[in-house]
């Protein structure tokens, strides 16, 4: 028996790093919402291999041994085939509202990468059948496999590129297939080796080629004159490229007012995840050619601030630095998330950049940047949060599902705790059409001042505006009539438009880059009246801030705006914020396809009056356990981001938490089940009051080890979770026990049934999290287990 566990726990180890990993490789190769859409729908996999195994049990069962090493290999082999075949696929994301026909290589991506999920998913339920009364112990290793797998993804990305880490989570899938084929023999073990070699040779030596979007940065790029990508590296943040040639320009947002009178210094594109575009600066010293610093929007704090004291928040290739310096302050401190940047620009270009980020005027945080300011007690004259996405990107909806916990109202509020008297914060975004960015950080600024205790808001801001970007300041202390002045000369002198200051007369806004009325102007009087309520509702997007339960910025879908913009035909449907519709249209996919899944197996399941009733308590059970469990973990995931520091490594260590400390619930749970009946009843009262209590306790335990070392808020965080996850792993094994033990043809189709709710919760919980907020997502996930109680308690369960 213990093959059998340690088989299911490689298994399990590898299909969820395979999960993690394909995150990784879609963020690359599209975007990463259409990457989480593709991953979700192919979760399906394992709801299909419970009703599969629901219709076919009968003769799995007398052979389930053979048919679990067929499986076993089919998931290792399939980790890697259907990589390779959906990268063959030619699905483009930003096609899809013009050619209907991307829906069916969209489908194609769906239908091979469910294969490897399926084949998983299959040993697990097999496993089920082949050890009835060790359902619990099969449960936990399943788990504690996945949680490990989770945490192995992650630590492996610091070393391997996709395709040699696809490698090994084949042969690992296929050292589990190994172990449990040993189990059956010597013959058999064998043909099982001979089998594994063979598959090693013939396709795991075969190569992957994971391309960008043909509409994202790096291929673009590569298309310019002399292009070459000198340097490429991967970790969990993420893939960085940089390219060479002496077409690139990088200067965004500059003004047209612009005349250059020495010629501009080269420049190295930094691609981060083949379209986060930032660059890398030739500079020796010497500031001829780059005048073009003081023509960008994001430069006008430095015309009303004397040598202020600065921090770049996302610095990147370092222009953003190299402009802070050019206007000699007094000092300058970068932050930037990734340890690869910097050292691209400090060591292997560091002779082309000056070593920028190594002199003694900047000083450089490696961190995320939210997260950074959080700990941090220090103040500063000049805070700078400029440009950190694509302006295509942007442009096409496509960070819609992003979470940013950079521009929520909490954000700003820490960001004006950090200013000095008189000290300001410029925050610069793409200006794009129809205008949502720029005003909803105004709307964002205005609360937060609020918030901050400021009673005129409309003194402490300055809007203005270019051809492409928009930059906000916003001052600890009221704008004076001197700041005024200088902001009127410097939009003038560069053909900016001022488009608000506290009293600012409507002539004066829409003169340079004109359109039919002064929108943004407009909108900033609107959002500083007693009407804002009113504003917000009647806009036609939705330009309510952000805030750290609902940190969606890039959210600007609105229902009642979607017949106007079909009207306008598919040039109105790319107006939308189609990451949004993506993921309606995922869930309805999701729901059909589970639902038709789910009832298929009851024409086939034994009938009868008392089996009938069984299974519908069945069906509500499994289901809302799963449709729980899942809500309270991505809304964990999401709570735990600013305190861990990246969304990376609050997916790895809350979900490793939750799948450890829930097989370790798991593996007692039978225990307690027979020395106390009740005992899942009481694991139930106990998540719904852990859950409940601990989501407002967090704050308190999060402000208290924030400025802690990395290790120190990991081992606090799996702390946090451990009791939640503990009591979260035992309803599920438990009550399959029970089940098997009455209604063993039922099990399948359980296991079926839950994992339809991983899959259909991984996308409501955005939805509803968009809506409600993460907080309504945990209330609902308490609501959930309560109804799987009800269904328990019912009659007895099963």
């Amino acid at each position: 028996m213990a093959h059998l566990f340690i088989a299911v726990f490689f298994i399990s180890l590898s299909i969820l790093a395979f999960e993690v990993l394909l995150t990784r490789i879609f963020a690359y190769t599209s975007w990463h919402h259409f990457g989480y859409m593709i991953i979700s729908l192919a979760l399906l996999g394992f709801g299909a291999s419970g009703s599969f195994l629901a219709l076919t049990q009968r003769w799995v069962k007398k052979r389930a041994k053979y048919f679990f090493l067929a499986s076993s290999f089919a998931c290792a082999l399939s980790l890697f085939l259907a990589t390779w075949l959906s990268q063959k696929i030619p699905f483009e994301a930003m096609r899809i509202v013009w050619y209907p026909g991307e829906f069916l290589l969209l489908l194609g991506q769906y239908v091979v990468l469910t294969l490897p999920f399926f084949f998983g998913a299959l040993c697990i339920g097999i496993s089920f059948m082949m050890a009835p009364r060790r359902i619990n112990l099969i449960y936990a290793a399943n788990l504690v496999g996945s949680g490990a797998g989770a945490l192995f993804a992650v630590g492996i990305m610091h070393f391997l590129f996709p395709l040699d880490i696809l490698r090994s989570l084949s042969l690992l899938a296929l050292f589990g297939a190994l172990v449990f084929a040993f189990s059956l023999g010597k013959e058999i073990f064998g043909a099982a080796l001979v089998a594994a070699l063979i598959m090693g040779v013939l396709f795991l030596g075969e190569e992957i080629e994971f391309k960008p979007s043909e509409y994202k940065w790096l291929s673009y790029l590569r298309d310019f004159p002399e292009s070459e990508v000198l340097e490429s590296r991967f970790s969990p943040l993420g893939q960085i490229d940089v390219v060479q040639s002496p077409a690139i320009r990088r200067k965004p947002g500059l003004s047209l007012a612009y005349t250059e009178k020495y010629p501009a210094p080269q420049q190295l594109a930094l691609i981060q995840d083949g379209d986060s575009f930032s660059a890398i600066t030739e500079f020796h010293g010497d500031w001829r050619g780059l005048e073009f610093l003081d023509y960008f929007t994001s430069s006008l704090a430095y015309h009303l601030l004397e040598r202020p004291e600065t921090i770049v928040l996302g610095a990147g290739g370092g222009l953003d630095v190299l402009s802070a310096l050019y206007h000699r302050p007094r000092a300058v401190e970068a932050v930037e998330i990734d340890s690869e940047v910097i050292d691209l620009v400090n060591e292997r270009f560091g002779e082309f950049s000056g070593r920028l980020y190594s002199g003694l005027e900047v000083k450089v945080n490696v961190a995320e940047a939210r997260s950074f300011m959080e700990k941090s007690q220090r103040k500063y004259d000049l805070i700078q949060i400029s440009l950190m996405d694509s302006f295509g990107a942007a442009s096409a909806g496509v960070y819609s599902l992003a979470e940013s916990f950079l521009y929520t109202r909490e954000a700003f509020e820490t960001y004006l705790w950090h200013l000095n008297p008189g000290g300001i914060l410029s925050i610069t975004r793409w200006y794009k059409q129809p205008i949502r960015d720029s005003i909803k950080l105004f709307a964002t600024a205005v609360e937060a001042l609020e918030a901050s205790g400021v009673q005129v808001p409309g003194r402490h801001l300055l809007l203005i505006r270019g051809m492409k970007t928009a930059t906000l300041l916003i001052k600890a202390s009221p704008f004076t009539s001197q700041d005024i002045e200088k902001a009127k000369i410097f939009c003038a002198s560069r053909s900016f438009d001022l488009c608000y200051y506290f009293g600012m007369p409507p002539a004066e806004a829409n003169i340079y880059h004109k359109l039919p009325e002064p929108l943004l102007y407009n909108a900033a009087i609107k959002i500083l009246s007693p009407e804002r309520e009113d504003f917000y509702r009647r806009y036609a997007f939705y330009i309510r801030p952000a805030t750290d339960d609902r940190p969606y910025f890039f959210h600007f879908f609105k229902w009642r705006v979607l017949p106007q913009l079909a009207d306008l035909g598919r040039a109105g449907m790319t107006l939308a914020d189609w990451g949004y519709l993506i993921l309606v249209g995922t869930l309805l996919q999701a729901a059909l396809v589970s639902g038709v899944l789910i009832i298929l197996p009851l024409f086939f399941l034994p009938k009868g009056k008392a089996v009938a009733g069984t299974k519908w308590r069945t069906l509500f059970y499994f289901l809302s356990i799963g449709l729980g469990f899942m809500f309270i973990e991505m809304a964990y995931i999401q709570k735990f981001i600013i305190f861990l520091g990246h969304p990376t490594y609050a997916i790895a260590v809350v979900v490793a938490g939750f799948l450890i400390f829930s097989g370790l619930g798991s593996f007692i749970s039978s225990r307690l089940e027979r020395k106390r009946p009740g005992a899942v009843l009481v694991a139930v009262v106990a998540i719904v009051a852990i859950a409940l209590c601990e989501w407002w306790l967090l704050k308190i335990v999060f402000h208290s080890f924030l400025g802690q070392s990395g290790i120190v808020k990991i081992v606090i965080s799996l702390a946090a979770i451990s009791p939640l996850a503990f009591f979260m792993g035992m309803p599920f094994p438990a009550n399959l026990s029970r089940l098997s033990a009455t209604e063993p043809g039922l099990v399948p189709w359980a296991w079926g049934i839950n994992g339809f709710a991983s899959v259909l919760a991984a996308v409501l919980a955005i939805m509803l999290a968009i809506s409600l907020g993460f907080r309504g997502v945990v209330v609902l996930a308490v609501v959930f287990y309560a109804v799987a109680a009800a269904s328990a308690l019912r009659r007895g369960f099963p």
